[in-house]
């Protein structure tokens, strides 16, 4: 029997809890036949993770860096990517690195390249003030409130789905115990 190791350190944790937006979409979405855009797929993981369940994913991000992910195809230029043409789009964790300008332009770009019957998976982590971690005081130029983020959703979409997320737990409790929003949107608009 194999060992399962596991170094307990916050990076893990961190990685854990990303993974399991992932795991929740999986889990959440029946055809396998779907064709996903795991937009904003940094190094790739959650694109592996997309890829044990549907036959047809596509990863798109930006690296300014020159950085490539290893065994994982990005399309950096967005676009590429021909008008709705995606049953579902996993957006995790990127929308806070934009300023508001940008993130309308990400939402409607969301919207564009979505099927008009197609799922917008987005999350972000819980707007606080001052941000608790250097990290997100020197990453995330806006983070969004669960208001914020539930009306850029809803301008766009007839159906927004509300979740939060704290740990590796996705559930439907009140939103300011959450560390996490993890919405689901149908319909565009």
């Amino acid at each position: 029997m194999k060992r399962l190791e596991i170094d307990y350190s916050l990076g893990s944790m961190d990685a854990l809890v990303s993974m399991a937006r992932y795991s929740f979409v999986n889990r959440t979405l029946n055809d396998k036949n779907l064709r996903v855009l795991d937009y904003g797929c940094g190094s790739g993981y959650g694109t592996r993770i997309l890829k044990e369940k549907f036959t047809q994913v596509v990863s798109h991000d930006v690296y300014p860096d020159g950085y490539a992910p290893e065994g994982i195809e990005v399309e950096q230029d967005i676009t590429k990517l021909a008008e709705g043409s995606f049953d579902v789009i996993t957006c995790f964790e990127v929308i806070e690195h934009m300023d508001e300008a940008a993130q309308h332009e990400l939402m409607n770009t969301m919207r564009r390249l979505l099927k008009p019957d197609g799922t917008l998976f987005i999350s972000t982590v819980r707007k606080m003030d001052p941000p608790p971690t250097q990290n997100r005081r020197d990453y995330h130029i806006r983070e969004l409130s669960y208001a914020e983020l539930y009306q850029f959703c809803a301008d766009r979409f007839r159906n927004v789905y509300t979740f939060g997320q704290i740990d590796q737990i996705i559930s439907t409790f009140y939103p300011e115990n959450h560390y996490h929003f993890v919405f689901i949107c149908t319909g565009t608009r």
